[in-house]
């Protein structure tokens, strides 16, 4: 059943995706995020739907010239691109050269999307689109894994959708932190309280899911991410009132198993996950400065020969938990830069947004998904450097993002340039404004009556639907 409702809801939205690409993209995030077929059974699950909406968007883009902007390498873009390059270069010297080719492609074919959205968000509204279903997609997990760690009463973990980025609990705990500054932009700017509310709620269980992995990266993110909301989020009344009722509903709530595992943070001699985690540091420093250029390319960790090599005596060989010190491992000093580097990219970039964004009413909007979009980041990089996951998805989607806010605010500034008052001639300055040879008369352009029962923006340009 679910597999026939599955296909039912491709089979509808696959024609509107040809028509508006970036329904296609809002597809593609909708199955690499949410997984609805990791949920479903029967022929659905073997479907690559990912790849086939990914497709589709594509050939729409190319087809439909009028939905579409050019490729704008912004800052940010070009810092991610070099990366990619980089990481090209090494995957070519790679220890585990298979593997490590195999893994490239994959990243490409992430950052391949990333450079869609780019192209595809154009305006405000297509923007809200893809934040709602990012909001959306990981929502769903969150509310199901809050949900059940209220019904279990914490004592079983929360896991990811399976086969998945983010199956394992670390990962989901990282990607439910960074999903919930998202759901705080979307409550600030949502107009319907009933949508509010349902957003309080949502933010809530994905807390309670958070907790619920037993993951102490993620307990940390977690903090980050409440103290950086409080600090960089408008109206904090309501996070001051509501951060500390869920804190106490969670330590009285959780059983005592949990805090068990919660107290061997400061025991890492004594925890063998800890001290697998600091010997997979130093394999990655050794790697790094054996290879200080190169490194040993993507997926080295996978290799023995390479861990009895640069390894701790006696280290269990495993993959290296850590977003930087993978990436320094696995493409040197160079590649580590370059990671690093568009981190900090990101983040000036989006400081740069809020500091232009302030005062004026037009563009508050870009300043709060800005501010939301700094906490999210800090959330990666609090839990990233306990986990390996430099390539996912999302962050790299967020660097799309903040690409399409600087594309977004550098057309708002011309356009109030344009419209500016003191660009218009005034009768006391003696000049007057040139209207063309005598005797022709005055062009105005013709403004259309929006259609009845649609609603009009503020600068009374009709907003579509979404399809």
């Amino acid at each position: 059943m679910r597999a026939l409702v599955l296909l039912m809801f491709v089979t509808a939205t696959i024609p509107m995706a040809f028509m508006r690409p970036v329904v296609g993209l809002m597809l593609w995030i909708l199955f690499s995020y949410m997984n609805p077929h990791r949920v479903a059974y029967g022929f659905a699950t073997g479907f690559n739907w990912v790849m086939i909406t990914a497709l589709v968007t594509m050939i729409a883009t190319m087809a439909h010239s009028d939905q579409r902007q050019p490729l704008r390498m912004t800052p940010v873009m070009v810092a991610m691109t070099l990366f990619l390059v980089w990481t090209g270069i090494t995957a070519l010297t790679a220890v585990e050269a298979d593997m490590a080719r195999t893994e490239w492609v994959r990243f490409f074919k992430i950052l391949l999307m990333a450079y869609f959205t780019l192209i595809l968000v154009t305006d405000r509204q297509k923007l809200h689109w893809v934040l709602w279903t990012i909001v959306l997609s990981f929502g769903f997990w969150g509310f199901k894994g809050g949900l059940f760690t209220l019904m279990t009463g914490g004592s079983y973990n929360v896991m990811g959708p399976i086969k998945s980025f983010f199956r394992d609990n670390n990962g989901f705990a990282l990607v439910m932190c960074m999903s919930i500054p998202f759901m705080r932009y979307m409550q600030l700017h949502e107009p319907r309280k009933w949508c509010r509310i349902g957003l309080w709620v949502l933010m809530g269980l994905t807390a309670f899911s958070i907790i619920g992995t037993y993951s102490r990266g993620g307990l940390l993110a977690l903090g980050v991410t409440s103290i950086m909301l409080l600090y960089k989020s408008r109206h904090r009344r309501s996070l001051i009132l509501v951060m500390p009722i869920l804190a106490i509903g969670l330590a009285s709530f959780m059983p005592q198993q949990w805090y068990d595992r919660m107290n061997t943070i400061d025991q890492y001699e004594e925890d063998q996950s800890a001290q697998g985690r600091l010997d997979s540091w130093k394999f990655a420093t050794n790697v790094a400065i054996a290879n200080p250029l190169l490194g040993g390319g993507m997926r080295v960790w996978a290799s023995s020969d390479m861990w009895n090599t640069y390894g701790p005596p006696g280290a269990k060989h495993r993959a290296i938990h850590s977003i930087f010190f993978e990436v320094l491992g696995e493409h040197g000093f160079v590649g580590f830069g370059l990671f690093v580097g568009m981190l900090a990219t990101a983040w000036l970039s989006l400081a740069r947004i809020r500091k232009r964004t302030r005062g004026s009413p037009d563009t508050a909007w870009m300043g709060d998904l800005a501010s939301m979009m700094q906490v999210s980041l800090l959330a990666y990089m609090a839990a990233g450097a306990f986990l390996p996951m430099p390539y996912f998805d999302l962050f790299y989607q967020m660097l799309a993002i903040t690409a399409v806010l600087n594309v977004l605010l550098e057309r708002a500034v011309r356009s109030e340039a344009v419209r500016s008052p003191g660009d218009t001639p005034s009768p006391a300055s003696g000049t007057t404004p040139d209207v063309g040879p005598p005797g022709r008369r005055e062009i105005r352009p013709r403004t259309r009556r929006p259609a009845r029962g649609r609603k009009t923006g503020p600068n009374g340009v009709q907003d579509l639907p979404w399809w």
